[in-house]
């Protein structure tokens, strides 16, 4: 196999992989939203359960009661966890495990310009299945919630870089949430939507343990919003100092420069 065909079997990956988002299918889209309530599914995908395409997602793994779920372990399963592998990926946000001397998130800098490079694609062309996302989902929040309360919320979350805390007490986070709460002027029904829709549902991925000598235990976690933003990583460990055990938090920003990018394009 000639470098000409290695390289046309690369633009074919990415190309299906980008095929694949949830910008792009359907199918990957209702997937990736799971699970929900059959009457929203109804009303957002009224397709989704004519017999035909019941027979499909089923297929897939799409379990149809009065929830819509994902059956797991199931295609529709694997799909899910490949499609936030595939928006971290070509987004340069794909995380990993590096070892420098304790188990701690990582970054794969430089994916998208050694791509570039590879497939002889400008790197302004090369597709971005998350930034595609990310302006999909912010329009769809600024016709429900209004530009000052989506922009604002993103703004100032997307200021920071890290909220830490100390014994699981986010006392800095929860002021962060209070205070731009208050400057856009939500009520607690809309903020609590924002936060559940933009950052925050709940459920967390976790990722890997890691530890040290002074952080002997801790986990990393991928943190999921109801549309898949994800813009959080959190970070717990327990550490000891001397005698005395204290237990710290941290959420950390990711996609921070594409969320930018993402709420400049939809508000314009």
């Amino acid at each position: 196999m000639s470098m000409v065909d290695v390289k046309e079997h690369l633009i074919n990956t990415i190309n299906a992989l980008v095929n694949l988002s949830p910008s792009r299918n359907i199918i990957s889209q209702l997937i990736l939203l799971l699970p929900e309530d059959l009457a929203v599914v109804e009303h957002s995908y009224q397709e989704a359960t004519t017999h035909y395409v019941k027979a499909i997602l089923e297929s897939l793994g799409v379990k149809f009661g009065d929830k819509v779920e994902r059956v797991e372990n199931s295609f529709a399963d694997a799909l899910y966890k490949n499609i936030h592998k595939t928006l971290d990926w070509l987004d340069n946000e794909y995380l990993y495990r590096e070892w420098v001397g304790y188990e701690r998130a990582g970054k794969m800098r430089e994916v998208r310009s050694s791509l570039a490079k590879l497939t002889g694609i400008a790197i302004d062309s090369l597709l971005n299945p998350y930034l595609e996302w990310a302006k999909l989902v912010i329009r769809k929040l600024l016709n429900t919630y209004g530009k000052c309360k989506v922009l604002g919320f993103l703004k100032a979350l997307l200021a920071h870089n890290s909220f830490r805390d100390v014994d699981y007490r986010r006392e800095n986070w929860q002021r962060f949430l209070d205070d731009v709460k208050a400057k856009i002027g939500a009520n607690p029904a809309e903020f609590k939507d924002i936060l559940r829709f933009i950052i925050d549902t709940g459920e967390r991925e976790m990722l890997w343990y890691k530890g040290s000598r002074r952080h002997t235990t801790g986990y990393v976690y991928l943190v999921h919003s109801k549309y898949h933003l994800d813009p959080l990583l959190e970070e717990t460990f327990r550490g000891y100092y001397g005698t005395h055990v204290y237990e710290n938090y941290e959420y950390r920003i990711r996609h921070k420069e594409t969320l930018k990018k993402a709420l400049e394009e939809a508000s314009s």
